[in-house]
């Protein structure tokens, strides 16, 4: 770059609350803006001319690279999951009283600058309050399930709704459970049966030991998400029921706060999707549109050409639009559950990524059953879905040599009892020391199967909390042209009747 441009953007950069890195694809670091000179402490006219690794020598210099080059190659914004403690660059926090991490969790993404020397920017944001939200969310839902198998009947010492049940109508309860139900006294509790404040049939007529998640409802008619958990215990020698109730309102609206970073990390992939799409069709109206006009020029146009031409540039137009739209329903924020057709919702998932797979010689097989339909929210499953295919992606690119056959099978099956979703790979499988921890969140290893952390994780919370299906992830062989793979095999299983 030029003094002056270099100049201009400095200036810029200087501006930006995140870190911003300029590398050539020899990791020389060739810009390092004002935000990395205050958090690292190291100085623009220390690092610049001299190699990344030189300062940090936990860097991944073979995956850095090999990311630098797909974001050349594809000239398309890519990302990089650091694989050790979730940062790329060491940077320590300051001393903060209860604090969770010692060094600042990073997102980085790699931005293509000058293809021709091979130059790109590596944007660093600090998402350390979003691991901290996620480590202390997991510490209070494993506490709360501690708490309610130790649960004593000293109702005023705990922070849960405690309401206690005798002969299927409230006895007693604490302040916590008035404060919930926005009551003023004990006196407008007592006396209500059960029925009136737990609502899910379901819990009332499997009660058993494990708490439930659940929706409860006031008498305004207001309602809050809770976790409760019923047991019977001896009082005075007589059965009472004692029901503990939390809160979790909260919790759902941070965890909201990750599907969104998870939602915003696969449109930056299907963007990328999106301009690999357009660019065959784009080139077939731009080929037509030239020879309608050569054929003007040279007196040979007639009415039969003008007719084929105009056809073929409608029909890739109404290609391009269909795929816009398909885009688009892809990110509605629509939360409204609908009857859809499983199998186009599945082709036309594939249509937003399949050429992009074709760019690194994946090869899509579908086996799917025609008339399976689901009630649910059609673009989260879209969402759930793509994450899964994504992480077969980045399993095949790394396991299997470009010359070699790469797959995706995804098959799907309706039985008497629920509805069935295979999606198996040829990428070797996962690792049995890790196969277990694949949808914890921000789960990160140098395994194939990371992603942004995000991904396999909100796909879990998709399918089990909104569609109230169930996913498990295992190593399988499969058959395909009687020659046996190896891979992974995610299995979504779903109801049939979702309400």
């Amino acid at each position: 770059m030029s003094n002056i441009s270099l100049s201009k953007f400095d200036a810029i950069c200087s501006t930006v609350d995140n870190g911003i890195i300029l590398l050539n694809k020899n990791l020389e670091v060739e810009f390092w803006n004002r935000w990395l000179e205050i958090r690292t402490g190291i100085l623009a006219t220390e690092i610049v001319g001299k190699k990344l690794a030189d300062f940090y020598t936990n860097i991944d210099e073979k995956r850095l690279n090999r990311k630098i080059v797909t974001a050349l190659k594809l000239n398309s914004p890519t990302f990089y999951t650091p694989q050790t403690n979730n940062f790329l660059i060491n940077i320590e926090l300051s001393k903060i009283v209860n604090k969770v991490f010692d060094h600042m969790r990073q997102s980085i993404t790699i931005t293509p600058l000058d293809i021709e020397n091979g130059l790109v920017i590596l944007y660093v944001y600090d998402v350390t309050m979003l691991c901290e939200i996620n480590y202390k969310l997991q510490n209070t839902k494993d506490k709360l399930l501690e708490r309610n198998e130790e649960m004593s009947l000293i109702l005023d010492t705990t922070m849960e709704a405690i309401i206690v049940f005798k002969d299927e109508k409230i006895i007693n309860c604490n302040k916590i459970a008035l404060d919930l139900f926005k009551k003023e006294n004990k006196d407008e509790l007592l006396g209500k049966k059960f029925s009136e404040i737990i609502y899910n049939r379901k819990f009332i007529e499997t009660i058993s030991n494990n708490p439930i998640e659940t929706t409860i409802y006031r008498d305004d008619n207001s309602k809050f998400e809770a976790i409760i958990n019923i047991k019977d215990t001896f009082i005075n020698n007589q059965i009472v029921k004692i029901l503990t109730i939390v809160d979790i309102e909260e919790i759902k609206r941070k965890e909201s706060l990750l599907a969104e970073q998870s939602k915003l990390a696969a449109m930056g992939e299907m963007i990328g999707n999106i301009a690999h799409q357009w660019r065959q069709p784009l080139n077939i109206i731009s080929i037509t549109a030239s020879n309608l006009n050569l054929k003007k020029d040279l007196g040979q146009l007639n009415e039969k050409n003008l007719d084929e031409s105009l056809k073929l540039i409608l029909k890739t137009t109404e290609y391009l639009s269909n795929t816009i739209d398909t885009f688009n329903d892809f990110f509605k924020q629509n939360k409204e559950k609908i009857l859809f057709n499983l199998k186009e919702n599945i082709e036309n998932n594939i249509l937003l990524i399949n050429t992009f797979f074709k760019e690194f010689n994946i090869e899509v097989l579908l086996d799917l059953e025609e008339d399976i339909y689901i009630f649910g929210v059609a673009n989260e499953f879209s969402q759930a879905f793509i994450n899964i295919l994504n992480n077969a992606k980045d399993a095949l690119i790394q396991n299997i040599e470009d010359n070699e056959l790469r797959l995706i099978k995804i098959k799907t099956k309706k039985t008497n009892k629920n509805i069935q979703i295979n999606i198996l790979d040829n990428a070797l499988g996962i690792e049995k020391s890790i196969i277990n921890k694949i949808f914890e969140p921000y789960f990160t290893t140098k395994h194939q199967y990371q992603g942004t952390g995000l991904g396999l994780y909100m796909t879990r919370q998709i399918i089990t909390t909104s569609m109230k299906g169930e996913i498990y992830a295992e190593n399988s062989y499969f058959k395909h042209n009687s020659i046996q793979y190896f891979g992974a095999k995610f299995t979504i299983t779903l109801p049939l009747n979702l309400d």
